[in-house]
């Protein structure tokens, strides 16, 4: 008894603290883009992709924790664990996430509210077409688990965590290009990404102790999109700060240091001497 309520206790520690840090990761990018008075360098299409994948998180979430008929029907395909390794702070999570990223789109989407002095940026057709193509997956599944025997409600949460992976394989993708267009990562907070790396790393240190405490690693992949979505934030963290810190360290300082309004009219004057 004493050995669960110490696993139960240490997981319920790195939940909250990977809540913590996956909820502060998106601070720093607000604030950047706030102090600069400017987007560029920060993809609208990251910007975007994010709001609808954690709306999707939030739902799968919420599913897990409020629904008896989803927790019922997980019960009864996870016999030996049959509480979903959903927690608390995993719907905290996604639900501040969300808000916070529409506040990140609105600095491209309401820039004269902000008083921001930036390029113009329109989502991309190919982002507009993943976006599309998420949300009319979502009524498919609903309308196949009514018609079709093999399918359960559980199914189609299922569908709606995998949608939530799939955008955190692709979001990434748009400000690596950036950056590598670039050859910076000026505008694009790096403090962002080491607080992400943190939380991920966290998160999947409690599924794996909460799996283990169960005693059945089936809780794992019963929650698939907690498990893909801990690598994949992995992986493409440490992308970014390979690129910050390893290929872009002497263009992204150089970048940082001409942020200024007056920054061309200096280069002027320079080249004029």
């Amino acid at each position: 008894m004493m050995d669960v309520t110490w696993t139960e206790s240490i997981s319920q520690i790195l939940g909250w603290a990977y809540f913590v840090l996956w909820s502060l990761s998106f601070y720093p990018q607000v604030l950047h883009n706030h102090r600069r008075r400017s987007t560029d360098g920060f993809s609208i299409d990251f910007a975007l992709l994010n709001v609808l994948g954690l709306s999707a998180y939030t739902a799968f979430n919420a599913c897990f924790l409020f629904s008896p008929v989803v927790r019922a029907q997980y019960a009864q395909r996870h016999p030996q664990s049959p509480n979903p390794t959903v927690q608390w702070n995993d719907f905290v999570y996604a639900l501040h996430g969300a808000l916070i990223c529409c506040w990140i789109c609105s600095h491209f989407l309401c820039m004269r509210f902000w008083n921001f002095n930036s390029k113009q940026q329109r989502a991309s057709t190919s982002a507009l077409v993943v976006c599309c193509g998420c949300l009319g997956v979502v009524p498919l599944a609903v309308l196949w688990a009514l018609v079709s025997a093999s399918w359960e409600w559980i199914d189609v949460v299922y569908v709606v965590g995998m949608i939530k992976v799939f955008l955190t394989a692709v979001k990434y993708t748009p400000q690596a290009v950036m950056n590598y267009r670039q050859q910076s990562t000026a505008g694009f907070s790096i403090g962002a990404i080491l607080l992400d790396l943190s939380g991920a790393i966290l998160s999947l240190m409690q599924l794996v102790m909460d799996s283990s405490s169960q005693g059945d690693w089936s809780g794992a992949i019963g929650n698939m999109a907690k498990l893909l979505l801990g690598n994949i934030t992995v992986l493409f963290d440490l992308i970014f700060i390979f690129q910050h810190f390893v290929l872009y360290r002497e263009r992204s300082a150089e970048d940082k240091l001409g942020l200024s309004e007056s920054d061309p009219l200096l280069n002027s004057s320079r080249d004029e001497t």
